[in-house]
């Protein structure tokens, strides 16, 4: 199995593929075994990949690459909001929770996003949504243009081509620093 980046024009996932996941979580013993062999392959590329790409990334690129994100709950999603008065640039936030930690991404656009919506034979809840998988790739020769592409848990796909991103986070009081505060006030 070899995967390549084939740029924006290519939809969805390369590595992590819905339908890869879907084989993943069969019932059935034998594809499961033959999934997880092909998710090892497609873990192993991937991280070959990202060595490839990480010397034209950014700092802000490369820490958004080494987040661990699986299972964040996605608490909002707005595509393509716009920051200025022009077309462009265009923004796509992502808020996320995991755990007691808000993290916010603001990707700032060359292009527009590109949502894909599951693939036939998705059968995990698409009640909350949830942040599976994930890939970047770079879109131009000098690494200045990338690609995120994010796999969710309701199934859809969703391609970011971004200039740079912006991180926030802050974590949400424990339930230590609760006790702490009633007992202060």
């Amino acid at each position: 199995m070899r995967h390549k980046s084939k740029g924006y024009l290519n939809q969805a996932m390369h590595f992590f593929t819905p339908e890869l996941y879907i084989q993943f979580n069969s019932s059935d013993a034998e594809i499961a075994d033959k999934a997880d062999e092909a998710w090892e392959v497609a873990l192993q590329e991937y991280q070959h990949h990202l060595e490839r790409i990480r010397p034209a990334m950014p700092p802000q690129v490369a820490k958004i690459s080494e987040l661990g994100l699986h299972d964040a709950e996605v608490l909002k999603l707005q595509q393509e909001v716009e920051i200025l008065p022009y077309s462009f640039p265009l923004a796509t936030i992502i808020n996320l929770k995991q755990g007691r930690e808000i993290l916010s991404l603001i990707y700032i656009l060359y292009a527009p996003t590109r949502s894909y919506s599951a693939k036939d034979g998705w059968h995990f809840s698409k009640l909350r949504k949830h942040w599976l998988y994930d890939e970047f790739d770079t879109q131009s020769s000098k690494g200045s243009l990338f690609l995120h592409r994010i796999l969710f848990s309701d199934g859809s796909v969703l391609e970011i081509p971004f200039l740079f991103v912006i991180t926030s986070s802050f974590r949400l009081p424990g339930e230590d620093e609760n006790e702490i505060s009633r007992q202060i006030a």
